[in-house]
């Protein structure tokens, strides 16, 4: 009975629940105290209101807690796979405190912190996979509140630069694409170019270049000014 007792309260986390066990289990004890007649009195009571003031402890420092007006909000964040995600960046639209634990975050919010509306924005990112989310909570009568925050893929962002030849000069009518997507767009008087990226500021992608016989690939990174050279021949094949 006191292994099932252990792993039963080895599972409590809120402290109206840990008082209620701690009560049931102190009462327990005194009678199986009472019955054996192993202890005096005095001593079985002692322990069973050792067992139940243990239990009430958690209770008490909530409700002192709550009359400070800290809040102390549980993050655990998920990824795409809907696994939790260890090491990603976690911030607050209202500021406060926050520490890394087992199940994810934990932001501490004083009263002075709270917004005039009470809404609160969590964001998160893990920018080597280019992931990011956020959740929106607001803060009420429940100082301790949990939530779940989701990663997503990031929104796919913009390449943009310049198409010139090796002497610098723009060139006109150079076709521009994404490696792996059809869609394309023609270099202006200008030289330059914008088109989707289909992936997030940041992200290496490879962008093709074709004009005349010529077809030039070059990395560049999303969200990035571009800066592509092609031969002279195919500026001068232009100019025919």
């Amino acid at each position: 009975m006191l292994t099932k007792a252990l792993e039963l309260a080895a599972q409590i986390n809120h402290p109206i629940t840990a008082a209620i066990f701690a009560a049931v289990l102190s009462l327990l004890a005194l009678i199986a105290m009472s019955k054996g007649k192993k202890q005096p009195p005095k001593i079985a009571g002692g322990l069973a209101a050792a067992i139940f003031l243990l239990g009430l402890s958690p209770l008490l420092a909530n409700t002192y807690l709550e009359s400070r007006g800290i809040y102390h909000i549980r993050i655990e964040v998920l990824g795409v796979d809907k696994q939790p995600v260890n090491d990603a960046e976690i911030t607050s639209s209202a500021g406060g405190e926050v520490k890394k634990t087992e199940a994810g975050w934990e932001f501490s919010i004083p009263p002075q912190n709270k917004p005039a509306d009470g809404i609160v924005t969590f964001r998160a990112r893990k920018s080597d996979d280019f992931l990011a989310g956020l959740t929106r909570l607001e803060l009420s009568h429940d100082y301790f509140p949990e939530v779940v925050l989701y990663l997503s893929p990031m929104p796919s962002s913009i390449a943009r630069g310049m198409v010139e030849d090796e002497f610098g000069r723009p060139i006109q009518g150079a076709r521009v694409w994404v490696q792996g997507f059809e869609e394309t767009v023609t270099t202006g008087a200008t030289g330059s170019f914008h088109l989707e990226a289909h992936a997030a500021d940041g992200q290496q992608i490879i962008l093709i270049v074709e004009k005349g016989h010529e077809t030039v690939q070059s990395t560049a990174i999303a969200g990035k000014t571009s800066e592509i050279i092609m031969r002279k021949s195919a500026h001068s094949e232009a100019l025919r």
